[in-house]
């Protein structure tokens, strides 16, 4: 009782910091559409008006509606909601790692855990993924330990008279872990891999079709517990609507699937550069250069994480002992291979995060009993051996933890996007067009003096620009292709940058350089050259 008392405290002390160091450093700006978007869903949710966009996230919402009515502001009440769920991440991972590999293994991933700078930083973010996180964490956990409690597992003595039986204790542990995931879809509908493979694996283990339909319903409980409020909110057909244009708008034209972004070279340099260098915080040319100091710690622990598969007869039992951690991460790795922007937005690695973490923290540990044996006739040596596991953990903790403490303080500023609203609000009254490709409604809502024009192609930037008049017209970095801007110096136009505030692509993954550009002609005609006022902007 004692020894669980204490890691209860220390469960408790590892979440507390945990949720004091996201929130020192949380922001209450919108650093993106999709931040935009969440912020307006919680000042008044409508989906026809995408305040948020599909597929709405609800629970997450209704968290930060909650945390609102209590005071806070929309902005603070979505940093709140992504900072506790960021703490609750770090518990979880070192609770799944327990239930995985033991204690030694818990104490390991939750330092790895608190120290990650990509959980850190992705819990600053105003974005539903940390929450979802979250809940597949705690849901995964749930399931190992349901491995742990069934009785041919031998971990548990037989029940006390009037105590549940371990069958009755497995089967309720999956309940709440399947209806904790479909409540889950409410929170990050595109973490369903991790329910569909949950669901699948237990049901099969289970056997039999009343085994499907037991589990089915359970998912579905956590999902009716949404879906019908939304429902009776949104009312179907508008919800069916706005669905289906989303929908296809994200599959064919910007969702960054294998349809939009289908060359294979920059598919395969977002696994690698998403999971390696961002959800890792491995060692990359443009990455800080302390990086390096944590590349072999890091390179060391993943090799004895890969031991532990090695042989196949050692990985197959490892299937066996945890399938659903294996089925889901495999399922969910498959989807954002193809159907996720992962070319551009490492964010969609981040629930596999935990799980790389706890194959880290347990690698870690099976290195603990084998390394002084082999030293046995060495004392000294033994020892130093004996601490080398934690040595390599405090090590790689270490370099993450200035990493993540680095990256936290640049997210501060406002992001490259927001910087550029804020240019416009406040830089006097010009009014030249804007024109852009995915700012237009953060412009509206940020900068309501100003003129949006959201293109859609190459030759409707030009005509735009063409339709401007002779003062020109400003344009957002990100709607301006190569070939839009030959097309626009064959016709006469000089571009140039207005404004830009660039930061780390650790930072912000998809327009850590996004730029305010002006178009105008080079050589306007006589009589048609545009007057300035006195702040420097074209009078019209």
């Amino acid at each position: 009782m004692r020894g669980e008392r204490r890691d209860v405290l220390a469960l408790a002390a590892l979440a507390a910091a945990a949720l004091a160091s996201r929130l020192l450093f949380r922001v209450d700006h919108d650093e993106d559409i999709d931040a935009l978007r969440f912020a307006l869903g919680v000042e008044r949710f409508d989906v026809s008006e995408l305040r948020p966009h599909a597929p709405y996230y609800p629970v997450f919402i209704a968290a930060a509606k909650a945390l609102a009515l209590l005071g806070a502001a929309p902005r603070e009440a979505l940093a709140l909601v992504s900072a506790a769920s960021g703490a609750a991440t770090v518990a979880f991972t070192a609770l799944l790692a327990h239930a995985v590999a033991g204690r030694r293994a818990a104490v390991f991933a939750g330092v790895l855990a608190l120290a990650s700078p990509f959980l850190w930083l992705s819990s600053e973010k105003l974005l539903s993924d940390m929450a979802g996180t979250a809940v597949t964490t705690a849901a995964l956990w749930l399931c190992a330990r349901a491995r742990r409690l069934h009785p041919a597992a031998g971990a548990d003595s037989p029940a006390p008279p009037g105590a549940a039986s371990p069958e009755t204790r497995v089967a309720r542990t999956r309940t709440c872990a399947l209806v904790l995931l479909g409540v889950g879809l409410g929170v990050r509908l595109s973490y369903f891999p991790f329910a569909l493979a949950c669901l699948a694996v237990i049901a099969r283990g289970e056997g039999g079709r009343l085994a499907w339909l037991a589990r089915g319903r359970d998912l579905a409980t956590g999902v009716l517990a949404w879906l019908v409020p939304l429902v009776l909110i949104a009312t179907p057909r508008e919800l069916v609507a706005t669905t289906w244009v989303q929908g296809i708008g994200h599959f064919t034209r910007w969702g960054g699937t294998a349809i939009t972004v289908s060359s294979p070279l920059d598919r395969l340099h977002g696994v690698v550069w998403g999971l390696w260098a961002n959800g890792l915080g491995g060692a990359w040319p443009d990455a800080p250069a302390a990086r390096w100091l944590g590349a072999p710690p890091l390179l060391a622990l993943l090799g004895a994480a890969a031991l532990l598969a090695v042989p196949l007869q050692r990985a197959a039992r490892a299937a066996r002992e945890q399938p659903e951690l294996w089925a889901s991460a495999l399922a969910y790795f498959l989807w954002a291979l193809l159907g996720q922007n992962i070319a551009y937005k490492p964010r969609h690695w981040l629930p596999l995060v935990p799980l790389l973490v706890v194959a880290l923290a347990a690698g870690a540990a099976s290195l603990s009993p084998a390394i002084p044996a082999a030293a046995a006739r060495v004392p000294r040596l033994r020892a130093l051996l004996a601490a080398a596991p934690a040595f390599l953990v405090a090590a790689l903790a270490a370099e993450w933890l200035t990493d993540a403490l680095s990256l936290a303080r640049q997210h501060r500023a406002p992001s490259p996007a927001a910087a550029i609203v804020s240019f416009l609000r406040d830089e006097g009254a010009e009014q030249r067009p804007v024109l852009t490709r995915d700012l237009d409604r953060m412009i509206q809502e940020g900068a309501p003096g100003r003129q949006p024009v959201r293109v859609r192609s190459d030759e409707g930037l030009v005509r735009a620009v063409e339709q401007a008049g002779p003062g020109g017209a400003l344009l957002t970095s990100e709607a301006l292709s190569r070939e839009a801007r030959d097309a626009l110096a064959g016709r006469g136009y000089a571009i140039s940058i207005r404004f830009a505030r660039p930061r780390s692509r650790y930072v912000d993954a998809l327009w850590s350089d996004l730029a305010l550009l002006e178009a105008v002609p080079a050589a306007p005609p006589a009589g048609l050259v545009p007057s300035r006022s006195p702040g420097g902007a074209p009078a019209r």
